[in-house]
Protein backbone atom coordinates (compact mmCIF):
# COMPACT_ATOMS: atom_id res chain seq x y z
CA UNK A 1 0.00 0.00 0.00
CA UNK A 2 1.11 3.40 -1.25
CA UNK A 3 1.60 6.27 1.65
CA UNK A 4 -0.22 8.99 0.97
CA UNK A 5 2.06 12.00 -0.17
CA UNK A 6 1.52 15.36 2.27
CA UNK A 7 0.33 18.60 0.98
CA UNK A 8 3.51 20.14 2.32
CA UNK A 9 5.78 17.08 0.43
CA UNK A 10 3.78 17.92 -2.52
CA UNK A 11 3.98 21.96 -2.43
CA UNK A 12 7.85 21.15 -2.23
CA UNK A 13 8.03 19.34 -4.49
CA UNK A 14 6.36 21.91 -6.81
CA UNK A 15 8.18 24.64 -5.58
CA UNK A 16 11.67 22.43 -6.15
CA UNK A 17 10.09 22.46 -9.97
CA UNK A 18 9.53 25.79 -10.73
CA UNK A 19 12.41 27.95 -8.09
CA UNK A 20 14.90 24.66 -8.07
CA UNK A 21 16.94 25.10 -5.29
CA UNK A 22 21.02 26.78 -5.42
CA UNK A 23 24.15 27.04 -3.43
CA UNK A 24 23.77 30.35 -1.55
CA UNK A 25 27.65 31.05 -2.19
CA UNK A 26 28.07 29.56 -6.04
CA UNK A 27 24.73 29.96 -7.00
CA UNK A 28 24.80 26.46 -9.11
CA UNK A 29 21.73 23.73 -8.42
CA UNK A 30 22.01 22.33 -5.12
CA UNK A 31 19.93 20.49 -2.74
CA UNK A 32 21.78 21.99 0.10
CA UNK A 33 22.06 25.44 0.99
CA UNK A 34 25.66 25.77 0.29
CA UNK A 35 27.05 22.82 -2.26
CA UNK A 36 29.75 20.36 -0.94
CA UNK A 37 32.41 22.21 -3.36
CA UNK A 38 31.93 25.62 -1.57
CA UNK A 39 31.80 23.76 2.09
CA UNK A 40 35.38 22.51 1.14
CA UNK A 41 36.81 25.37 -0.12
CA UNK A 42 36.44 26.97 3.59
CA UNK A 43 39.87 27.50 5.45
CA UNK A 44 40.14 26.72 9.12
CA UNK A 45 42.04 29.28 11.09
CA UNK A 46 45.11 28.28 13.27
CA UNK A 47 45.55 28.67 16.02
CA UNK A 48 41.40 28.41 16.79
CA UNK A 49 41.81 29.35 20.09
CA UNK A 50 43.82 32.33 21.82
CA UNK A 51 44.15 33.60 25.57
CA UNK A 52 45.62 35.75 28.06
CA UNK A 53 47.79 38.52 26.03
CA UNK A 54 47.05 37.14 22.43
CA UNK A 55 43.03 37.09 23.02
CA UNK A 56 43.53 41.26 23.06
CA UNK A 57 41.46 42.29 26.01
CA UNK A 58 39.01 39.21 26.32
CA UNK A 59 39.38 35.70 28.17
CA UNK A 60 39.66 33.86 25.39
CA UNK A 61 39.13 34.45 21.21
CA UNK A 62 37.91 31.64 19.22
CA UNK A 63 37.45 31.66 15.27
CA UNK A 64 36.47 28.94 13.28
CA UNK A 65 37.04 29.84 9.47
CA UNK A 66 39.56 32.24 7.93
CA UNK A 67 37.54 35.23 6.91
CA UNK A 68 38.28 35.01 2.83
CA UNK A 69 37.38 32.87 -0.05
CA UNK A 70 34.31 30.70 0.56
CA UNK A 71 33.79 30.98 4.22
CA UNK A 72 34.01 34.73 4.09
CA UNK A 73 31.58 34.99 1.47
CA UNK A 74 29.06 33.13 3.42
CA UNK A 75 29.41 36.04 6.05
CA UNK A 76 29.04 39.01 3.41
CA UNK A 77 26.34 36.90 1.62
CA UNK A 78 24.34 36.55 5.08
CA UNK A 79 24.83 40.25 6.29
CA UNK A 80 24.69 42.23 3.30
CA UNK A 81 22.79 39.91 0.92
CA UNK A 82 20.47 39.50 3.19
CA UNK A 83 20.67 35.59 2.28
CA UNK A 84 19.79 33.73 5.12
CA UNK A 85 19.17 30.08 3.95
CA UNK A 86 22.62 28.87 4.70
CA UNK A 87 22.25 30.45 8.07
CA UNK A 88 20.80 27.35 9.90
CA UNK A 89 24.22 25.53 7.93
CA UNK A 90 26.80 28.34 9.57
CA UNK A 91 24.90 28.07 13.16
CA UNK A 92 25.74 24.15 12.88
CA UNK A 93 29.27 24.52 12.22
CA UNK A 94 29.88 27.16 15.05
CA UNK A 95 27.74 24.69 17.79
CA UNK A 96 30.15 21.69 16.72
CA UNK A 97 33.28 23.80 17.25
CA UNK A 98 31.60 25.02 20.32
CA UNK A 99 31.54 21.57 21.28
CA UNK A 100 35.37 20.62 20.17
CA UNK A 101 36.77 23.16 22.05
CA UNK A 102 35.00 22.29 25.31
CA UNK A 103 33.37 25.76 26.27
CA UNK A 104 30.48 25.59 28.72
CA UNK A 105 29.80 29.32 29.65
CA UNK A 106 26.75 30.72 32.26
CA UNK A 107 25.64 32.72 28.64
CA UNK A 108 25.62 32.79 25.42
CA UNK A 109 25.29 36.29 23.97
CA UNK A 110 24.97 37.26 20.58
CA UNK A 111 26.73 40.74 19.61
CA UNK A 112 24.00 43.12 18.83
CA UNK A 113 23.13 45.58 16.61
CA UNK A 114 21.00 48.72 17.21
CA UNK A 115 17.50 48.47 16.77
CA UNK A 116 17.29 50.91 13.94
CA UNK A 117 19.87 48.48 11.38
CA UNK A 118 17.51 45.63 12.96
CA UNK A 119 14.84 47.34 11.60
CA UNK A 120 16.59 47.52 8.05
CA UNK A 121 18.39 43.97 7.84
CA UNK A 122 15.14 42.56 9.38
CA UNK A 123 17.57 39.95 11.31
CA UNK A 124 20.73 40.38 13.81
CA UNK A 125 22.79 37.31 11.75
CA UNK A 126 24.27 36.65 15.39
CA UNK A 127 21.41 35.47 17.19
CA UNK A 128 20.98 33.71 13.54
CA UNK A 129 24.48 31.78 14.35
CA UNK A 130 23.59 31.16 17.79
CA UNK A 131 19.96 28.84 16.15
CA UNK A 132 21.45 25.66 17.34
CA UNK A 133 23.07 26.24 20.74
CA UNK A 134 20.26 28.60 21.83
CA UNK A 135 21.49 32.17 23.88
CA UNK A 136 19.96 34.00 26.96
CA UNK A 137 18.67 37.23 25.33
CA UNK A 138 18.13 41.14 26.63
CA UNK A 139 21.75 40.25 28.69
CA UNK A 140 23.47 43.26 26.31
CA UNK A 141 21.94 46.34 24.03
CA UNK A 142 23.58 47.99 21.41
CA UNK A 143 22.10 51.52 22.94
CA UNK A 144 23.67 54.01 20.04
CA UNK A 145 23.81 53.39 16.65
CA UNK A 146 27.46 54.02 15.22
CA UNK A 147 29.17 53.76 11.96
CA UNK A 148 30.07 50.54 10.26
CA UNK A 149 34.08 49.77 11.26
CA UNK A 150 35.13 48.80 8.10
CA UNK A 151 37.74 51.24 6.50
CA UNK A 152 38.18 53.07 9.93
CA UNK A 153 41.72 53.63 11.29
CA UNK A 154 42.22 52.30 14.94
CA UNK A 155 41.49 55.63 16.92
CA UNK A 156 38.20 56.22 14.84
CA UNK A 157 36.81 52.60 15.79
CA UNK A 158 37.52 52.82 19.43
CA UNK A 159 35.81 56.51 19.47
CA UNK A 160 32.95 55.04 17.41
CA UNK A 161 32.02 52.26 19.70
CA UNK A 162 32.39 53.99 22.78
CA UNK A 163 29.58 53.60 25.22
CA UNK A 164 27.74 51.54 22.45
CA UNK A 165 26.56 48.73 24.48
CA UNK A 166 24.58 48.15 28.16
CA UNK A 167 24.75 45.12 29.87
CA UNK A 168 21.90 43.87 32.14
CA UNK A 169 22.40 42.84 36.39
CA UNK A 170 21.78 39.20 34.94
CA UNK A 171 25.27 38.81 33.74
CA UNK A 172 26.68 39.13 37.32
CA UNK A 173 28.85 36.57 38.35
CA UNK A 174 28.09 34.89 35.34
CA UNK A 175 30.75 33.58 32.82
CA UNK A 176 29.38 34.85 29.33
CA UNK A 177 29.91 33.79 25.64
CA UNK A 178 30.05 36.48 22.92
CA UNK A 179 28.70 34.92 19.46
CA UNK A 180 29.74 36.43 16.00
CA UNK A 181 29.99 36.61 12.67
CA UNK A 182 33.38 37.75 11.93
CA UNK A 183 35.85 38.98 14.73
CA UNK A 184 38.62 41.04 13.27
CA UNK A 185 40.51 43.84 15.29
CA UNK A 186 38.05 43.11 18.14
CA UNK A 187 37.13 46.31 18.96
CA UNK A 188 33.57 45.46 19.43
CA UNK A 189 34.26 42.57 21.11
CA UNK A 190 36.21 44.20 23.39
CA UNK A 191 33.45 47.24 24.20
CA UNK A 192 30.90 44.37 24.19
CA UNK A 193 33.30 42.86 27.21
CA UNK A 194 33.89 45.99 28.96
CA UNK A 195 29.63 46.48 29.44
CA UNK A 196 29.44 42.92 30.34
CA UNK A 197 32.65 43.40 32.96
CA UNK A 198 30.73 46.95 34.29
CA UNK A 199 28.09 44.99 35.40
CA UNK A 200 29.57 42.08 36.83
CA UNK A 201 30.47 39.39 34.25
CA UNK A 202 33.86 37.21 35.95
CA UNK A 203 34.56 35.83 32.48
CA UNK A 204 33.90 36.96 28.52
CA UNK A 205 34.78 35.18 25.52
CA UNK A 206 34.01 35.36 21.89
CA UNK A 207 33.76 32.71 19.47
CA UNK A 208 32.97 33.60 15.62
CA UNK A 209 32.32 31.87 12.66
CA UNK A 210 35.30 33.82 10.40
CA UNK A 211 38.03 36.00 11.40
CA UNK A 212 42.11 36.21 12.15
CA UNK A 213 42.46 35.06 15.93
Amino acid sequence: MKAAVSWTSFSDLLLDAIYPRRCALCRLFSADPVCAACRDEFILEEPSIRFGEEAKGLDYRAVLFRYEGRAGQAVRRLKYGLCTSHARLMATELKGFMVDLKLDPDLIVPVPIHWTRGCLRGFNQAELLCEEIGFSPNQLVRIRSTRPQVGLTREQRIENLAGAFSASEGVRGKRVLLIDDVLTTGQTARECASALRAKGATEVGILAFCGET
